[in-house]
């Protein structure tokens, strides 16, 4: 028997007990909205484990016998539960709903036979009050209301309790019409359904808009570049490329931003609000260049943050932001505003969490630990880091104290990766949030099946994992990317260029022979999985074989230029099947525009 995540503490008599004769849910009698329906919703699940229908009552039950029993217990911690198996029902005992729910969650997983179940007590809390899960839909992909509503469902099995939609432009701003065209933006009346959703299976659902950096569908329109702090693109040489994406601080922007939030806003129950703030790169060399040469660039940057703060606070939310700018000047950290959540993100398996929690503890600050599936950028996945990056964030996440985990799932480059590449690192980061010291990397596989592949062999999970091992094959992998991934989306930039120059010919050769072998076993034998996933895994490890072959006839192998362009063309096609499968229309030309890109130039 296996329970995911893993519960805190596990009493097992060892034995079972038959339960086929009980039928009865039974909610205390202060039940909320929430709880009703999140019984309602498990109820039904359980009637597939039993001979007739599993029904919710609040109080006295009906004719029949009592399945399980829920009881107040102010003692428990929050989201905290205990639940005893007895030869008579079950009981579960909480402080709160959610407890309740979490419990249920428990409970289903416990019917691996029908009917039966083992006799046992478990008392269980998450180690972070905040276990939450943010997805990228402002490079080029938005998912369809159905495929979010059914990774909310994913989410929540997995006791997930906070959801981030990260946004730039893809929200229907009334007479922006220009900034989101083509983006197939999310609609007020959308947001608050998935509000409403999220709320039903205890999941808060926090804005997230930034307000500072990563505006250049906003700044590149003439209507708006009076707000950019470099009127015309500005050479990052660090980073090879050309941005004009930053606000210049000051009462215009901050004018831009309130109306942006008055209309944004009112759309999400929560109290929160993720205001971004990170990657500011083009701030002091602009506009704000004589103030920040008079205040200093990071002085500039907390006086604006600040200023955003109290206009969250007008508007009703306390505010979130990405830590990373503020972490140059950690002096300053003492005076961030009091309330905000500072978030302190990195996506590699060394990136030192223990030293960014320490700072902000110092201060006071309240902080987040914020790794990623170690997904995007990649094609295949990076399971290693995928591992290493959510494990370290959570480790020392909770030896700091840290309020909460929230794992990023980014589309850069034209979010090429295939939904199901995201699901091990999904599982690994609930586990985790959930419990730090758990044994997370074996019971991927069945967390990956239980959430996302009802229904599963196994399989699907084990073959996720070892197709994000393919890039271990080459010595230096690259830093939040693959190596072969680079080779399709800009490779004469210099970090790309010069991680491409390291890989060998034999690396390249040791992928590619991994990579075969890899779909040869799904070929030969297929996991348990809807078609359309198996499709994904097809299409993405074709992708993955074309970058690879690329990569080796640079190392000076052979190259058929018309069989690979070919072959690309089949991905192309295929990719945009695959992506309106789940998601919006638009974005994709975006997205398959870097690919057809390819199909012009000699990619060798």
């Amino acid at each position: 028997m296996l329970i995911f995540p893993e519960p805190r503490r596990v009493s097992d008599s060892g034995s079972c007990v038959s339960y086929a004769d009980r039928r009865w849910l039974v909610l205390p009698a202060e039940a909320g909205f929430e709880l009703k329906e999140a019984a309602m919703c498990a109820a039904e699940l359980l009637s597939e484990r039993f001979f007739s229908p599993v029904e919710v009552t609040a109080g006295t039950p009906g004719a029949g016998a009592r399945l399980l029993t829920m009881v107040r217990d102010s003692t428990l911690p929050p989201e905290g539960y205990r639940l005893e198996t007895t030869p008579e029902q079950a009981l579960l005992s909480a402080s709160g709903d959610a407890g309740f729910y979490y419990g249920l969650l428990t409970f289903r997983q416990l019917l691996s036979e029908p009917c039966r179940v083992p006799l046992m007590r478990i008392d269980d809390a998450p180690d972070f009050a905040r276990r939450g899960y943010m997805l990228d839909v402002s490079r080029c992909k938005v998912p369809a209301m159905q495929e979010l509503k059914r990774t909310v469902d994913s989410l929540s099995a997995l006791r997930y309790n906070e959801l981030q939609l990260y946004m730039e432009h893809s929200f229907a701003f009334a007479g922006d019409e220009r900034v989101w065209f083509d983006s197939s933006p999310l609609t007020p009346a959308e947001i608050m359904e998935l509000d409403r959703y999220c709320r039903s299976r205890f999941i808060e659902l926090v804005p997230n808009l930034n307000s500072f950096g990563h505006l250049g569908r906003w700044l590149c329109l003439g209507e708006y570049r009076g707000l950019a702090e470099s009127p015309e693109p500005w050479y990052f040489e660090a980073w090879d490329a050309w941005y004009q994406a930053t606000l210049a601080p000051g009462k215009e922007a901050l004018d831009f931003i309130d109306r942006l939030y008055a209309e944004f806003l009112p759309n999400f129950t929560s109290g929160m609000l993720n205001i971004g703030c990170d990657e500011t790169v083009e701030l002091g060399q602009g506009r704000s260049r004589k103030l920040c040469a008079e205040r200093g660039l990071h002085r500039v940057y907390l006086d604006f943050l600040s200023e955003l703060v109290k206009l969250a606070g007008r508007h009703g939310r306390r505010v979130q932001f990405w830590g990373d700018i503020i972490l140059h000047e950690p002096e300053l950290i003492p005076e961030l505003p009091q309330g905000v959540t500072a978030l302190a993100w990195g996506y590699e398996a060394n990136h030192p969490f223990r030293d960014e929690c320490a700072k902000f503890r110092a201060a006071g600050i309240p902080f987040y630990v914020c790794p990623g599936t170690s997904a995007w950028n990649s094609i295949t996945g990076r399971t290693a880091n995928m591992f290493g990056n959510i494990g370290s964030a959570a480790r020392c996440g909770r030896e700091s104290g840290a309020a909460g985990l929230l794992l990023t799932d980014w589309g850069d480059g034209g979010h090429h990766q295939y939904w199901p590449l995201s699901w091990p690192g999904i599982a690994a980061a609930a586990g985790w949030s959930w419990n730090a010291a758990s044994s997370v990397e074996e019971a991927v596989p069945y967390a990956v099946d239980f959430a996302f592949n009802p229904g599963g062999d196994g399989r699907l999970g084990e073959l996720l994992l070892d197709y994000g091992r393919i890039c271990e094959a080459f010595a230096h992998p690259g830093v939040n990317q693959t190596c072969f991934w680079s080779i399709l989306n800009a490779p004469d930039r210099r970090c790309n260029r010069e991680l491409l120059e390291l890989a060998t010919a034999d690396e390249a050769a040791a992928a590619l022979a991994a990579l075969a072998s890899w779909r040869g076993r799904m070929t030969e034998h297929p996991p348990k999985a809807p078609r359309l996933v198996l499709d994904e895994l097809a299409n993405s490890s074709e992708l993955a074989r074309l970058a690879l072959e690329s990569l080796a006839a640079r190392k000076g192998g052979a190259f058929d230029a018309a069989a690979w362009n070919d072959g690309l063309r089949r991905v192309i096609g295929r990719h945009r099947d695959l992506w309106l499968a789940r998601n919006r229309a638009g974005g994709l030309r975006e997205s398959m525009n870097v690919l057809e890109g390819f199909l012009k130039k000699d990619i060798r």
